[in-house]
């Protein structure tokens, strides 16, 4: 049972770690190498609305429940599909079709960009820092 535990800690604290590798990359990427002022405000804009959309869930959701020791698994895939549904309704179309045109996979680019900011704030780092 505490090898399972070690072991999932393990995987989780690993792709966590990825995903914020994973947009600091991004980050650094859109800095160097678009140079589409369209598409750096596109990518920008929807790692801020990430960063609004993972910090109101937390406001509004995790908290709440970390500190009545309710905050399991199940409760934090619910939090990320808050999070990920809240996302997804600010952003428009144009900037979605962006994401995917950039990298492919918008939905994939926003699982990631969530993880990441969950690693930031639960690691207390200043998203500036990315």
């Amino acid at each position: 049972m505490m090898n399972d535990f070690l072991n999932l800690s393990l995987i989780i604290i690993s792709l966590i770690l990825v995903a914020y590798l994973l947009i600091r990359f991004i980050k650094d990427y859109n800095n160097e190498n678009i140079k589409d002022e369209r598409t750096k405000r596109a990518i920008d804009y929807a790692l801020e609305v990430v960063k609004i959309a993972v910090n109101a869930t937390n406001q509004t959701f995790v908290k709440g429940l970390k500190e009545n020791k309710g905050f399991d698994k199940d409760a934090m895939e619910d939090a990320f599909n808050v999070t990920k549904k809240a996302i997804i309704d600010m952003l428009d179309d144009k900037t979605l079709d962006i994401l995917s045109n950039e990298f492919r996979d918008a939905d994939l680019f926003l699982n990631n960009a969530i993880e990441s900011k969950i690693w930031e704030i639960n690691n207390n780092l200043d998203s500036k820092d990315v």
